[in-house]
């Protein structure tokens, strides 16, 4: 984090909405370029923040993440059976991307919905807590060190100067984040992979490395090693004789297994209305009539909870919906995003889940199942 940055996580969109939207307008004052053909194809399109502009980030890279920055990723797609064109605006915030890149891409989210005309919907993602529906865009998500604001330049990986990175498996999906290229990054229970090019690949598995992260990281690596064959280690399993790996990494100690985070199995659903006033905390309507499990849900709150004249937030447990009336304007959208920040001070455990906007007219099926609409 730049000194003097204040982190996104210390962030309330709702107060700090006229800042960002004077920076933002100041910015862009001729109209923002980078939307031109925006949503006019089946892809998937990438923009980054940069100093409160919207700059195209290049399709070679996409599925590179720095972590002090922020972005903006939007799918379109079809429907079956219709030709009208969806689409799906995300904003990703790196663990490092400061106030000023969260609240500017927020911003930039709102403007390219209402250049869409309202049709898209709209996410916020957080590094390393992507749903499932994002990381299906990419083969792999992989986190980078730096970003804009520390003037950090990428320089591809070599023999000379690799790349570490730590792996971790998300369903079908992998994650991987660089770390500082030393010995006590490893630990007991994680794979690692350690790039210098396209014929130099080695993969590190901890000796209580899950199984299925093993195989993933195994298979990576030999993917990334398209001139060579990548040269697999296991601890404790005569890992030690290969000196060019560990002379990469100098001294250390390997840490333990880190401790997991404990999985939520059920949660019952909580229903808040949401104050136009951001000083004010949110009001609890209604709970779920009983706990769900992820993949069976059924009908669990009313829908006559929802009144057209407000914004409600819904924590499912394992995302965070904000439903918006069909009558909000521009900064009423922005706030939207800025509840789920407000939600975050109150349950901490929600300042890492996906969060997605419902407008009120155009729910999601996942988001009609939970009252039964």
């Amino acid at each position: 984090m730049p000194e003097g940055k204040i982190s996104w996580k210390d962030t309330n969109l709702a107060l700090i909405g006229s800042d960002i939207d004077h920076k933002v307008k100041e910015a862009a004052a001729q109209g923002e370029e980078a939307w031109e053909g925006m949503g006019e194809n089946l892809e998937v399109r990438i923009w980054r923040i940069e100093k409160f502009q919207v700059k195209a980030w290049p399709k070679e890279q996409y599925g590179e993440f720095f972590k002090g920055d922020s972005y903006i990723v939007m799918k379109t797609y079809k429907e079956a059976d219709s030709d009208k064109l969806m689409h799906d605006i995300h904003i990703w915030i790196g663990e490092d991307s400061t106030q000023d890149e969260y609240g500017a891409a927020a911003y930039k989210m709102v403007e390219a919905d209402e250049y869409l005309k309202g049709v898209p919907v709209q996410h916020r993602q957080v590094q390393g807590k992507e749903s499932k529906q994002f990381q299906g865009y990419f083969e792999a998500l992989q986190y980078f060190d730096g970003g804009v604001e520390t003037g950090f330049k990428h320089v591809e990986p070599t023999v000379e100067k690799p790349i570490l990175f730590r792996v971790k498996s998300s369903g079908k999906k992998i994650l991987m984040t660089q770390m500082d290229m030393s010995k006590s990054s490893l630990n007991d229970g994680d794979s690692f992979i350690l790039y210098g090019d396209k014929a130099h690949v080695w993969c590190w598995n901890g000796k209580d490395a899950r199984p299925i992260e093993k195989a993933k990281s195994n298979q990576w690596a030999e993917n990334m090693c398209t001139l060579g064959t990548a040269t697999v280690l296991d601890q404790g399993d005569g890992d030690e004789e290969y000196t060019d790996f560990w002379g990469y990494l100098g001294k250390g100690d390997i840490a333990s297994k880190v401790a997991a985070e404990e999985a939520i199995t059920e949660f019952t659903p909580v229903l808040y209305r949401v104050d136009g006033d951001p000083e004010k905390p949110l009001e609890q309507v209604a709970n779920g009539a009983f706990k769900q499990r992820p993949g069976k849900l059924v009908r669990v709150l009313d829908r006559g909870s929802l009144n057209e004249d407000d914004v409600f937030l819904m924590d499912s447990g394992w995302e965070v919906f904000v439903w918006v009336g069909k009558c909000a304007d521009t900064s009423e959208k922005i706030a939207a995003m800025g509840a789920a920040d407000r939600f975050a001070v109150m349950e901490p455990r929600a300042a890492d889940l996906p969060v997605t906007i419902v407008k009120s007219g155009k729910e999601s099926d996942l988001f009609k199942s939970y009252f039964g609409m």
